[in-house]
């Protein structure tokens, strides 16, 4: 490991060096090529400039301007075709093209040569030149444009001509050498000159956008080459001279080479000499590993047996008095926990069974009191009443003008005595009848009508939304009524300065029936929230109330086979919400 380490480091730090010394000298060869591209095309400018600075256009008719511009286009090797345009681009003679080495132009090619030519530059700047282009055979070529004359006076005059990438292929072809590739490469990836070796890649191109560059890329055919680019100026395009990684950095991959072959040996020496020193050491650690697997299965038989008196002989010997031990204990908590889990079972059948017995007294107590609230509340009082106003009837006699006053008394006092009855068939939990069927919003509305008064005396909101369109309930609409009574005034007691009461009416899945009556009261603290319901439980005043409105509306809705439940926070009112079961085909209440 320490030689495949140094060898590494070698192999790495001859590398970055190698790599970054081969980098620069390919570098400087694209930086040094593309300033020759640049100065070559300055030069052929300043050439067809200095050609056609001493030619008068304006005196020259249109056969004469052609037979001037054969010099500029003889003289120069570059130029492969020449033409004299007005401003609008419409051709002032015919262009001289093709009769040199690079053979005859055809319509095609001066299509192309008139579709790069950049002519609008030319006009407001005076000089203009375009970007590579190639045509169907022969090398690249640029389109350039000179304005002449004198600058804004009219009629302005371009000479357009079209330049051979020629001389550039030959400089490209002189620098590719020792397997290494020189081009000329424009930003849309379309070689000017030379030879790629293929078409540049993704990762090649990306040279091309980075700017003066030199790292490795990948090629399109999956080889790593080293490789730099050069811009051309403001040309538009650039140079890239590249050379395969491999032929490039072919010492530093020597030095990996003969790393691996030495670490290679020192692997084998190692691996020779460790196979005489295991023979005493292995087969000990390996008994000592086996039982150590076996101690953590449980299964504690398994021992390792000492065969030496020498450290490791000494260490499967406390290894063996461990496992004893660990068993000892092992064996003493599973029976600890046997019993503990006896105990703990036998705990919890007694608990359980105070639970139930503690409910059972708790609600049997709440019933006596709830009995004994309404004997005390209702029956000596309607007794004392119903009296009186019988006692009134008979000395007015018939005829009286109190005699419907007195009616009406005695028939209310009657119904609240068939309320309290009613109250104590709930205590019993007992119904004699399935009830009715009603629409629940009627009772409901009637609660609210007979609290109207205390509503707008306590300068409350109220918000009822009740439709009639549910599902019928069934039971007893008075007793409904009489438990949602007790929930307004509940109500209407928590809000004394004012508040909002909603009360809103809506079925659940067609099942079953749901009404919630909220106010923005005080609240109910959570210490007294599982005694509300207990009968004679009163946070109120002395004479506010007995304590029994909620137990009796809880004892309604549960006769009813429903259930009452409430959420509140202390300060921030409470919401108490009913859930009775729809009326189906058969009684629900029996």
């Amino acid at each position: 490991m320490p030689l495949l380490v140094l060898g590494w480091l070698s192999y790495s730090v001859n590398r970055a060096e190698l790599e970054s010394t081969v980098g620069g000298a390919h570098q400087a060869t694209a930086l040094a090529a593309a300033r020759s591209c640049e100065r070559w095309v300055a030069q052929e400018l300043d050439s067809l400039r200095l050609s056609l600075s001493a030619i008068d256009f304006d005196r020259l008719s249109r056969d004469e301007a052609a037979t001037v511009l054969r010099i500029p286009y003889r003289q120069l090797d570059s130029v492969d075709a020449i033409v004299l345009l007005d401003e609008q681009g419409n051709a002032l003679m015919p262009p001289l093209a093709g009769g040199k080495a690079g053979g005859r132009m055809d319509a095609a090619d001066l299509d192309l040569f008139g579709k790069h030519l950049p002519l609008a530059y030319a006009v407001a700047a005076g000089t203009a030149i375009s970007l590579p282009y190639r045509g169907k055979s022969g090398p690249a070529r640029l389109a350039v444009a000179l304005r002449i004359g004198v600058p804004h006076a009219a009629p302005i005059r371009v000479v357009a001509a079209q330049l051979s990438l020629a001389q550039l292929e030959r400089q490209m072809a002189e620098l590719a050498r020792d397997g290494a590739v020189a081009y000329a490469v424009a930003r849309d990836g379309m070689l000017v000159a030379g030879d790629a070796g293929g078409a540049p890649g993704r990762d090649e191109l990306s040279l091309i956008e980075a700017g003066s560059v030199v790292r490795r890329v990948r090629r399109g055919d999956g080889t790593e080459w080293l490789a730099a680019f050069a811009p051309t100026g403001d040309l538009g395009w650039g140079v890239v001279v590249a050379q395969p990684a491999a032929q490039a950095l072919r010492p530093a991959q020597r030095v990996r080479v003969y790393t691996i072959f030495w670490a290679a040996v020192a692997l084998a020496l190692v691996a020779l000499l460790g196979t005489f020193l295991s023979r005493g050491l292995a087969d000990p650690i390996r008994r000592l590993s086996v039982a150590a697997v076996a101690l953590t299965q449980g299964r504690y038989e398994e021992t390792a047996q000492p065969q030496t008196r020498d450290e490791l002989g000494k260490f499967a010997e406390a290894f063996n008095h461990m496992v004893r031990e660990v068993r000892r204990r092992d064996d003493e908590i599973r029976a600890w926990n046997g019993e503990l889990q006896q105990r703990v079972d036998k705990g919890t059948l007694e608990l359980r069974e105070a639970q139930d017995q503690i409910l059972r007294s708790r609600r049997l107590a709440a019933l006596g009191s709830l009995a004994a609230g309404i004997a005390h509340e209702l029956n000596n009082p309607l007794t004392a009443v119903a009296g009186a106003a019988s006692l009134l009837q008979e000395q007015l006699g018939p005829g009286s003008p109190h005699e419907p006053l007195l009616r009406m008394l005695l028939d209310q006092s009657a119904r609240i005595s068939q309320l309290g009855a009613g109250l104590r068939q709930f205590a019993d939990q007992e119904r004699d009848a399935a009830g009715q069927r009603f629409p629940l919003a009627r009772p409901v509305r009637a609660a609210l009508e007979a609290h109207k008064d205390d509503i707008a005396g306590h300068r409350i909101e109220l918000s009822a939304e009740l439709r009639d369109s549910l599902p019928e309930a069934q039971g007893n609409p008075e007793q409904i009524q009489q438990a949602v009574s007790h929930l307004v005034r509940n109500a209407i007691q928590a809000m004394p300065d004012g508040g909002r009461l909603t009360v809103r009416l809506m079925a659940v899945d067609g099942e079953a029936l749901k009404l919630s009556v909220s106010d923005t009261g005080k609240g109910i603290p959570a210490a007294n929230r599982e005694r509300i319901f207990d009968p004679f439980f009163s946070t109120k005043g002395k004479h506010t109330g007995a304590g029994l409105g909620l137990s009796i509306a809880h004892s309604v809705v549960l006769a009813h086979h429903g259930k009452l439940l409430v959420e509140s926070a202390e300060g921030q009112g409470a919401t108490f919400t009913v859930l009775l079961p729809v009326a189906a085909a058969a009684a629900h209440l029996t």
